[in-house]
């Protein structure tokens, strides 16, 4: 059954990462499609495994909504952590949102370094490009941490 969660967890990461990386959203057809594959798939291991993959989603709302209310994270990023949660579990969310805050600090730096970089080049780039780079794909470093950490615990 792990195995089967597993493959579903690097799907989803997958997909999160490109529509995160290329147009800084997730759409909400994929949310809504993993989360009910999600549960549906933990119905098959019985009641603790459907128990673990509700109390992963709850926590993974807990853990962003009030970044969310706080405007420091979109919808998206909240709604990715509570389908990282489903398919892994509690005690494995938690370790891949320590990893993705430390990732998502880490990647903000580099964003403002390479803005000042820019600036300080006199470069001006397209709008959208421009936009690009001053968000972070959250919900996509979020989902390859769940990933990485789902092989190496």
């Amino acid at each position: 059954m792990w195995t089967v969660r597993l493959i579903f967890l690097w799907i989803f990461a997958v997909a999160v990462l490109y529509y995160d990386l290329r147009y800084r959203r997730v759409p909400n057809r994929l949310i809504l499609g993993a989360a009910a594959a999600g549960l549906t798939l933990s119905t098959v291991g019985g009641w603790s495994a459907s128990r673990a993959a509700l109390c992963g989603m709850m926590l993974g709302i807990v853990l962003l909504y009030p970044a969310f209310l706080l405007g420091m994270v979109g919808g998206g990023d909240v709604k990715t952590l509570a389908v990282i949660g489903i398919a892994a579990g509690p005690d494995l969310l938690w370790t891949s949102f320590i990893c993705g805050v430390a990732a998502g600090g880490l990647a903000g730096i580099l964003v403002l370094l390479a803005g000042r970089l820019r600036r300080a080049a006199g470069k001006a780039g397209a709008a959208h490009s421009e936009s690009l780079a001053r968000t972070l794909p959250y919900a996509g470093i979020l989902s390859l941490c769940a990933a990485v950490f789902a092989i190496f615990p």
